[in-house]
């Protein structure tokens, strides 16, 4: 009987668990920022190194970083390295709002997260988090929190290392 309750809640345990360095990342299918009606899925990023994150436009630690990702994104803009956002803003005109100030141009593949099946989906403990998915969908790394300098130092040499430079 012992045995079968630890295997119950191992299991359990397995099942609630937030994604880790690399597990597959979570499959979505979700709403372009600026044209709800053109669907975006994961699989529209296979085979491109993509950060994932995950923000919204009330978040200081994501306001922080944001012109971070839109230089970084212009850096790699020849490469197959892709930063993905997703906005779980409640109302989505005030995440557009943001992004036309940090990113008039729209380097960013920018999301809509109405029912935020993301956050749930990855467990997130905190906002922003960033999710650094492989070629094959694998996650390579979790960034919880704001990144910074420091920070994207660290993740372009990932990428770099993933592109194969």
């Amino acid at each position: 009987m012992k045995t079968i309750i630890i295997t119950i809640l191992m299991l359990c345990m397995s099942l609630f668990a937030a994604p880790k360095v690399g597990d597959d990342a979570v499959s979505f299918s979700l709403p372009s920022l600026y044209n709800d009606s053109d669907m975006v899925t994961n699989k529209s990023s296979q085979g491109k190194i993509v950060l994932l994150n995950l923000w919204a436009s009330w978040c200081a630690g994501c306001k922080e970083e944001m012109p971070l990702f839109v230089k970084l994104q212009k850096e790699y803009s020849k490469t197959e390295f892709e930063i993905v956002l997703s906005s779980i803003d409640n109302v989505p005109q005030s995440a557009r709002d943001f992004l036309t100030k940090v990113d008039s141009e729209r380097t960013l593949t920018s999301l809509y997260d109405p029912s935020k099946i993301l956050p749930k989906t990855y467990r997130c403990s905190g906002m922003p988090s960033s999710f650094l998915i492989d070629r094959r969908g694998k996650i390579i790394a979790i960034y919880i929190g704001s990144m910074d300098d420091e920070a994207i130092i660290s993740l372009k040499s990932k990428i770099q290392t993933l592109l194969g430079q």
